[in-house]
């Protein structure tokens, strides 16, 4: 069974023999369009992220480069080029903007640092750019984080929030995987100290940690190192969906299962997803090496994912819709992309905004072989998403990394108000 749909060259090769099927949505009254129309393709694009109308920053993964869509046509200039490894999930893996960024014109990305693309990687970082209008200039490195040689689960997404906050109060959010280790971060509780691996972490625009009262969950915990301090969550075995819900401010992320249960989680302070003693809900019993689950000095929550996949789909994205231009019914509902099928999965909210209400064989919130994925599908042939933004017309953006495309969902014409909600 294929799960890692980032790296495995079997996939790809299905993925392509794919790319003639149409990309298509349940709702007759949506429409799917390409995004690039010409001057591409960009060759495997990860992720994305808009800088005005029609006008995008686009990450591809094993160039390293960083290219400029506008109007559908991708610019001769290349606004960044990284050195990046490309083994594996390895490479340049997310885009983010800053909260100011109409201001002060910062973008943040992560990578896979190597001294020339496809070479062994030294480290994953976190840098800092200011877009000076047809170039990213002025390189800040942020973090510096670990990797394994040639290993995979090296996460890599970005994102700023809460959106309930000021733009002066967010935090830059990174979830990061395990990169095959074994820590204390990881629930082996006599295991190496915490180093970020298998994390969600939070820190300052500039990369600095927050203190006082704006400090993390974990930052009083005793003994604490540099490591803890900055630490959201933990317990995250492999990860490629982060995304804030604009209405409680709360986050959400997806995960990777090794052989059973991808899952997507509701992320509170301090959560633990659970890894390596355990995937999916706790009544299944999936456990694997992890004797229990570890905390810091007390510090440390346990909870079962909001939904659960038994054969995994290679979850990916994570995006609640931030605008009306698939009408005002989309509006802040939760998209979920996958990575093995191309799907768009569309799960309904609680009142609460903490988890979904499913009905029938969905009721139990897992997906069990057998069971009709019908009440949560949204979208179908979109060849390994790896991203999904709202855009700045309200319409519901899709990234697919092997069909070299940005795809538009939006209302037919005449068909809603086109209003974007921050």
């Amino acid at each position: 069974m294929i799960r890692h749909f980032w790296f495995l060259p079997v996939l790809t090769l299905v993925s392509l023999c794919h790319q003639t099927l149409a990309q298509t949505v349940v709702d007759p009254a949506l429409t799917v369009s390409p995004v690039i129309t010409s001057g591409g393709p960009i060759t495997r694009p990860v992720a994305f992220t808009f800088i005005g109308p029609n006008d995008l920053l686009v990450c591809s993964q094993h160039t390293g480069q960083v290219r400029r869509v506008t109007n559908g046509v991708v610019s001769p200039t290349v606004a960044l080029d990284l050195p990046v490894a490309t083994a594996n999930e390895q490479g340049l893996l997310n885009i983010e903007l800053d909260p100011n960024f109409s201001s002060n014109q910062f973008v943040y990305v992560y990578y896979t640092r190597a001294t020339m693309d496809g070479g062994p990687d030294i480290d994953h970082r976190v840098n800092r750019y200011t877009w000076n209008g047809s170039t990213l200039t002025s390189q800040t490195t942020i973090l510096i984080l670990p990797s394994t040689p040639g290993d995979n689960h090296n996460g890599g997404i970005l994102r700023f929030g809460p959106p309930t906050s000021s733009t002066a109060e967010q935090k830059l959010h990174i979830v990061i995987g395990d990169l095959n280790r074994t820590s204390q971060l990881e629930n082996f509780a006599s295991g190496p100290a915490p180093a970020d691996t298998a994390s969600i972490l939070r820190v300052n625009p500039d990369g600095s940690t927050p203190t006082g009262a704006e400090a993390g969950p974990f930052f009083a915990v005793a003994g604490s190192n540099a490591s803890l301090q900055r630490l959201y969550a933990y317990g995250i075995r492999n990860s490629f969906g982060l995304d804030f819900d604009p209405v409680t401010g709360h986050l959400w992320q997806t995960e990777n299962g090794p052989g059973e249960y991808d899952e997507v989680n509701l992320v509170l302070p301090a959560f633990n997803s659970g890894w390596r003693r355990n995937m999916g809900p706790l009544s299944r019993g999936q456990f694997y090496t992890a004797p229990g689950f570890h905390t810091f000095s007390g510090v440390g929550t346990y909870s079962d994912p909001e939904f659960s996949w038994f054969s995994p789909v290679a979850v990916t994205a994570i995006h609640f819709a931030r605008g009306t231009g698939m009408g005002v019914q989309y509006l802040h509902n939760c998209f979920v992309g996958d990575g093995n099928n191309g799907r768009i999965y569309r799960f309904p909210l609680n009142p609460a905004r903490n988890g979904f209400v499913l009905t029938g064989a969905l009721a139990d919130l897992v997906l069990d072989t057998g069971d009709s994925n019908s009440q949560i599908l949204f979208g179908q042939g979109f060849i390994s998403i790896s991203d999904i933004r709202t855009g700045p017309d309200g319409a519901l953006y899709v990234n697919s990394l092997f069909g070299n495309q940005i795809y538009r969902i939006a209302a037919n014409a005449g068909v809603g108000d086109w209003t974007l909600y921050e």
